[in-house]
């Protein structure tokens, strides 16, 4: 019991002043819970133990970001960009895939380790595009588009590559993604369903996007994401990608999303989802850091700002300067949260140890510190 009351006591001390924290040391609010959680953890003062009600908190949080990550992709405005934008901002993401699975060949790494190389994330794009009041801009605009476009085409290579890992190339593989796609278009129908209803009868459901003393809206979104997740889970997709599918279609359905993204946003981002930072930080095994080990990690850092930066530079095509489009490819070189989601189901599948688990967490820390601080070093803070 006084374990339990001392975890509580950290961990809410943490949520409390991590941020300033991290304000102060100049590195993402996600890294300082993180670092926080390792600081607390087994591997540095050991304060902190796992515990199942821990575990519960931090998947609940982690569903909850994947959901909102799924919110934020607005389909909408990249259907409405010119062919030209359109090609450019999907070859990005598609050529930096094709980099860091040409080079993890090259170099012999494990194709898992591949994916969380070229795994593209907003989160930090967007907290740092925010910070320099670039939110507005047309740059920001680029570069959150090209970041949306990269996380979908992320989750979509870390979905096919777990049914590759259970099944490989068997009909099982095969059944399993035409379950994927039955599940995309059953999930879509239901929305597009409840939506119609929203349409038919706006008087009876306006409280879903108003305020409420209820929150009806912020109900009936958490029980459309866990429906789904569950959903997912018994047609062999992982939970959490289930729960970025989901909002991913909730936003394609229900077009304006916002009130309700910044309802689920207030509870997630100021308590769920840092429980679920810390607890990575928590459950982080530090590995030996022989010679070996730091080679590998400072490889990776280095192949992932490059499989980013190169692409990138098609920006110039959009008549951005090549600092802009080497800025585009340096924030979008740290995609903090898909690489400790891919480090979590390479443990889960047993394709990677503890080591290299250790490893790719180090690596969204390092990244998740270096890109925000050279994006702030090569760009200012005017729009365009």
């Amino acid at each position: 019991m006084e374990n339990s009351l001392l975890s509580i006591i950290l961990i809410s001390l943490g949520i409390l002043f991590v941020p300033f924290f991290s304000r102060l040391l100049k590195v993402p609010v996600a890294v300082g819970e993180v670092l926080y959680g390792i600081l607390l953890g087994s591997s540095v003062l050991q304060l902190i133990k796992p515990s199942q009600w821990l575990d519960f908190l931090a998947s609940f949080g982690f569903l909850l970001l994947m959901f909102i990550a799924g919110l934020e992709v607005k389909f909408k405005e990249i259907l409405k960009l010119p062919a030209k934008s359109k090609f450019i901002y999907t070859l990005i993401p598609v050529l930096v895939f094709i980099l860091s699975f040409y080079a993890g060949k090259k170099l012999n790494l494990h194709p898992l380790v591949s994916v969380a190389v070229g795994a593209i994330s907003v989160g930090i794009v967007v907290s740092v595009l925010r910070e320099k009041r670039l939110l507005q801009s047309r740059y920001r605009k680029t570069v959150f588009l090209v970041g949306i476009i990269g996380e979908v085409l992320s989750i979509a290579v870390l979905t096919f590559y777990t049914l590759y890992i259970k099944f490989q190339f068997s009909t099982l593989f095969w059944i399993g993604v035409l379950k994927l796609l039955l599940y995309l278009i059953v999930a879509r129908i239901v929305l597009i369903f409840l939506r119609s209803f929203v349409w038919w009868y706006p008087n009876r459901f306006k409280f879903f996007f108003e305020k409420s003393p209820s929150e009806i809206g912020v109900r009936i979104s958490l029980a459309v994401m866990f429906m789904l997740s569950v959903a997912a889970s018994f047609v062999g997709i992982e939970p959490i990608i289930g729960a970025f599918i989901s909002g991913m279609i909730f936003a394609t359905v229900f077009e304006e999303t916002e009130g309700i993204e910044e309802k689920l946003s207030g509870v997630s981002f100021g308590f769920l989802i840092p429980i679920f930072f810390i607890y990575v930080g928590i459950n982080f095994q530090m590995p030996h850091l022989n010679p070996e080990m730091l080679r590998l990690l400072l490889m990776l850092t280095v192949l992932s700002f490059c499989v980013k930066v190169i692409p990138s530079s098609l920006l110039r095509l959009e008549g951005f300067s090549t600092k802009e489009a080497v800025g585009a490819g340096i924030i979008l070189s740290a995609p903090l949260t898909l690489v400790i989601v891919t480090a979590e189901l390479g443990r889960k599948l047993k394709v990677i140890d503890h080591e290299v688990e250790g490893v790719l967490i180090l690596l969204a820390i390092v990244t998740g510190t270096l890109a925000p601080v050279i994006f702030n070093f090569l760009l200012g803070g005017k729009e365009k």
